[in-house]
């Protein structure tokens, strides 16, 4: 990589960054396409993150993705939001325009292009999400614009499921107490967005032994597959995990960084070589 004063500079902002492989994944596509851009990843606290964005604009960053915890509380700081920022409620990227920072978001978007590459059209499917935090309203949201018929959210408790049931109508909610298993049945897809393990003291976090034949999606990814994605084998259910999400939602942002087209099997090949253990 060649640094020099004509390289401009993309960050990633975020509390913790250390393991983040979009520095690689950009990086990648950067020097592929002999482009003259470099991405750095900064921790960014919380308190920070003000003083954090007013140097995006100091610095002349062409702009820099944000990851959590910052996606909601960027919000004020910015001059502009796009429609897909908007539809969610969240920025996980930020264009400098002349001083103009305008937020995207890229994570909806970028994961409904991870399931057109599977042959999976969202439009009129039953979809089920496990958890409640920001991937989920992102996912929600999405889902909702894409047209699917039906989406449920399950949740360990109600109240932050009904905070994006209340935004979306499509959403139902229920919480891992209720009777859900009858509201699951026929679903297409089944997407987890939990931290947590899906298995514990040998029993599954969530029975979904109702969703025959739906792809499991995980947004966790590591070079071996997570309990969750063992779960989906043996229910013989097809599986997927966040490896995809997390190419499309940066092949989305590399264009809005640089105007290009990304190479994406660069940046699939440096996701696979550089991911660690789930």
């Amino acid at each position: 990589m060649n640094i020099s004063s004509h390289t401009k500079i993309i960050g990633l902002f975020g509390d913790p960054v250390i393991h983040s492989l979009s520095p690689a994944m950009h990086n990648a596509a950067f020097s592929y396409q002999k482009l003259p851009y470099t991405y750095i990843p900064f921790h960014v606290t919380p308190q920070n993150l003000p003083t954090a964005i007013s140097a995006i604009r100091a610095l002349n960053l062409t702009g820099v993705n944000i990851t959590v915890p910052h996606k909601e509380k960027v919000i004020p700081h910015l001059n502009h939001l796009d429609e897909s920022a908007v539809r969610c409620g969240a920025v996980n990227t930020i264009l400098n325009v002349n001083n103009e920072l305008i937020g995207h978001n890229t994570d909806g978007p970028g994961f409904i292009d991870s399931l057109n590459e599977v042959n999976l059209n969202p439009r009129g499917i039953k979809a089920i999400i496990l958890g409640a935090g920001g991937s989920a309203r992102a996912i929600a949201a999405q889902l909702a614009h894409e047209n699917a018929a039906e989406i449920i959210i399950l949740n360990r408790t109600l109240e932050k499921a009904q905070q994006i049931s209340s935004l979306l109508p499509k959403v139902t909610v229920f919480s891992l107490q209720d009777d859900y298993k009858t509201a699951i049945t026929g679903a297409n897809l089944v997407i987890n967005t939990l931290s947590v393990p899906f298995k514990k003291e040998g029993e599954w976090l969530v029975d979904l032994s109702s969703t025959t034949g739906a792809l499991f999606y995980d947004l966790r990814y590591g070079n071996m597959p997570s309990d969750f994605l063992h779960y989906a084998k043996e229910l013989n259910n097809p599986g997927l995990d966040g490896l995809s999400m997390l190419l499309h939602q940066g092949a989305r942002a590399f264009t809005i960084f640089t105007n290009q087209k990304p190479a994406l099997d660069i940046m699939r090949k440096a996701l696979v070589i550089n991911q660690p253990p789930i």
